[in-house]
């Protein structure tokens, strides 16, 4: 008799303490590894965070950071790198629409405080086995001078580098190609293939591949020129193939644009699912408030995308002569956030990516470069300014502002003491 009550009072009572369990431990879907679920692969760059975003917390500088990375994971991927054209993100947008699936980001981050060092755009492909293999674009977005050492890195570490190559003349073309080259020949360059895809007439190209593969142990190929971007994924997945040496092997590579990617995964599910009887939420609440005391008020649910935009540009419309102020991401043209009474946010999105464009193409054919810190253009009655938002790589904030009223010096120093959101 003594055992039995003991087991009574060491015992809760059987209906409240079933009903607490249900809910504090409902049945449902189980998946073993969260990396599966997300599709994070074993070698893979970063933590994956969702279906289209990456992660990658470094402790120093980000390039250095990325090339140790590589070192260690030894991925095989592609990097796409232009020369004298844009059109590395566009061959990703057009890759990823074919199946309905989107192109991703990794974002490389500050250990500690979260902070963005720069933004890398890439897509995967699958191989004949379903090994995913990465497709990055050398056109990153990074603040100060970190563009160039993270595209060289990309370069040396892929398994493949492709440039793709704008209607240049030979002398700004070998402007653009001779830092590439000086850093083939003083490596670390473990990348030992590189793919020249001309999206115009090309002049001399050959030439061009011949001495860029000169005094290094890179294979430096030409192909026909694309015109399309189906065009260009088939010299670049007929040269991974014959890289690996096959062409309907395990490592084979799909030619066919839209086979490349596949289309939006759906999570595996692990066990059978077995649904929880449902009860009604008085009694539910009221176990709850029996055995744990009163509830606290429920929190908030989370926004994503919560950054205060609109706080920033409010602050950067109040400049004297301002007349509109819009943040907008470079590489969807998207505004995030308005000001003013001037053009459309939509208009100052996209043209002002449009003028980013072909700044960065002169700049690029002058062979100064392509990371611009700033850009200006003063007519007669108006200044636009476009300026990269510090700490949010990829993110510009375009300031429309009054010749008449406005001085250029004086907003600048404006903007400068204004703090982006965190």
């Amino acid at each position: 008799m003594s055992r039995g009550r003991n087991d009574m009072e060491d015992r809760p009572d059987s209906a409240g303490f079933t009903a607490r369990a249900d809910l504090l431990s409902p049945a449902t879907q189980i998946v073993g590894d969260r990396e599966a679920y997300l599709g994070q692969g074993g070698n893979e760059i970063g933590r994956r965070i969702s279906d289209d975003q990456v992660e990658l917390f470094v402790a120093g500088d980000a390039a250095q950071s990325l090339q140790v990375e590589f070192d260690m994971h030894r991925p095989e991927y592609i990097a796409l790198h232009d020369v004298g054209a844009r059109a590395s993100l566009r061959l990703l947008a057009s890759l990823a629409s074919a199946a309905g699936a989107r192109v991703q980001r990794l974002s490389i981050r500050r250990q500690g405080q979260g902070a963005p060092l720069a933004a890398l755009q890439f897509i995967e492909v699958r191989l004949a086995d379903g090994t995913p293999v990465r497709i990055y674009s050398t056109d990153v977005g990074a603040d100060g001078g970190a563009h160039v050492p993270l595209t060289r890195v990309l370069l040396a570490y892929s398994r493949l580098g492709v440039l793709m190559m704008g209607p240049l003349q030979p002398h700004l073309m070998q402007g653009q190609l001779s830092p590439l080259h000086v850093a083939m020949r003083h490596g670390p360059w473990p990348n030992r293939d590189l793919l020249m895809v001309p999206l115009g007439p090309s002049i001399a190209l050959a030439a061009q591949a011949t001495r860029l593969s000169a005094d290094s142990p890179v294979a430096v190929h030409v192909t026909p020129q694309a015109s399309k971007p189906r065009q260009a994924w088939a010299f670049i997945g007929g040269a991974w193939n014959r890289l690996h040496g096959t062409s309907s092997g395990e490592r084979a590579l799909p030619t066919e644009l839209d086979r490349a990617v596949p289309g939006p995964r759906k999570p595996a599910s692990g066990r059978t699912i077995e649904p929880m009887a449902l009860r009604p939420l008085p009694d539910l609440m009221r176990d709850l408030s029996s055995a744990h005391g009163p509830l606290d008020p429920p929190l908030p649910m989370p926004v994503p995308g919560a950054t205060r935009w609109q706080a920033y540009v409010d602050r950067c419309a109040a400049i004297k002569g301002a007349v509109a102020s819009c943040a907008f991401d470079r590489h969807t043209m998207s505004p995030l956030a308005y000001s003013g009474s001037g053009p459309a946010a939509e208009r100052l999105a996209q043209q002002g990516t449009a003028l980013l464009e072909g700044m960065n193409d002169t700049c690029r054919a002058l062979g100064t470069g392509s990371a611009l810190q700033e850009a200006t253009v003063s007519t007669a009655t108006h200044h636009l300014l476009l300026r990269p938002v510090p700490g949010h790589p990829g993110i510009v904030l375009h300031l429309v502002l009054t010749a008449a009223d406005a001085h250029l010096v004086l907003a600048r120093k404006q903007l400068d003491r204004i703090e982006a959101p965190p």
